[in-house]
């Protein structure tokens, strides 16, 4: 839904105006921390769940759902669902696995905003809040980068994960964007009287786990991520053009298509 250059959603307007007259619930799910998903949501006047930092945790606005599993806890105006593994804890572990395995490594927790900022080409207030993590570990490898294969595999062995994102290497805990969609699907069938069908859209490896657990997968093509998702997806539609224009493609074709 977002450019992946300017992060410009403008182009994608006119589906999300459409899913707000037919009030369908979007939920934003990404890589980004909730203090960036909470400062998007607001641009775009959005008033629903959302995944946080590739699946590991589920923010619920208060009082969405009447019925939430044992262990989310209250945080401001939200109620969260912690999926994954505690970011110190990522850090440690990263920090250990790749000097074992030489590589040389820039990770969120070594980068100024600014730093991010340069890299990232974002913002610097948005860089900011990039920053703000709680469960998944960004980095990218300076030197050595013929040792990621190793790195993956020791990940594996601590009950990690490493995913290749659309401009960093993401170290999280065994929880991912599918598991976490598939979480807020039963939610939201638990407490309706009506059965879920589910619309996904993504553009990366890292969506490959969200377009595994919905009804109606949709690749968005992606210039910067050639990772062969088709084969891994049944059934799965995919984009003419990249980006917010491809999102609001898809998004007016599919409710075209489910109107009677």
């Amino acid at each position: 839904m977002l450019d992946h250059q300017t992060y410009d959603y403008s182009p994608a307007g006119a589906a999300l105006e459409e899913l707000k007259r037919r009030k369908i619930p979007l939920v934003l799910c990404s890589s980004k921390t909730a203090s960036e998903m909470i400062h998007l949501r607001e641009k775009i006047k959005n008033a629903h769940p959302f995944i946080v930092e590739n699946g590991g945790g589920i923010y619920i606005p208060k009082n969405y759902f009447s019925v939430l599993p044992a262990g989310t806890w209250n945080q401001n105006s939200f109620q969260v669902i912690p999926l994954g593994r505690a970011y110190l804890e990522l850090q440690r572990i990263l920090d250990r696995l790749s000097a074992q395995h030489h590589l040389k490594i820039e990770a969120f927790h070594d980068m100024s905003a600014m730093q991010l900022a340069l890299a990232s080409e974002l913002p610097l207030d948005q860089a900011e809040r990039s920053l703000e993590r709680e469960f998944d570990l960004p980095f990218r490898v300076l030197s050595g980068g013929d040792h990621i294969d190793s790195l993956e595999q020791a990940a594996r062995e601590e009950d990690l994960r490493l995913i290749r994102g659309g401009r960093f290497l993401h170290l999280s805990g065994l929880s991912d964007k599918g598991t976490a969609v598939q979480s807020l699907i039963e939610l939201y069938q638990i407490n309706s009287d009506r059965a879920v069908q589910v619309i996904g859209l993504g553009d990366s490896q890292n969506d490959l786990g969200l377009l595994q657990k919905v009804d109606i997968p949709v690749l968005i093509p992606n210039p910067h991520s050639q990772a062969p998702l088709g084969d891994a997806v049944p059934g799965l539609r995919k984009a003419k053009t990249a980006g917010p224009s491809g999102w609001n493609e898809m998004v007016l074709e599919l409710l075209a298509e489910g109107d009677p």
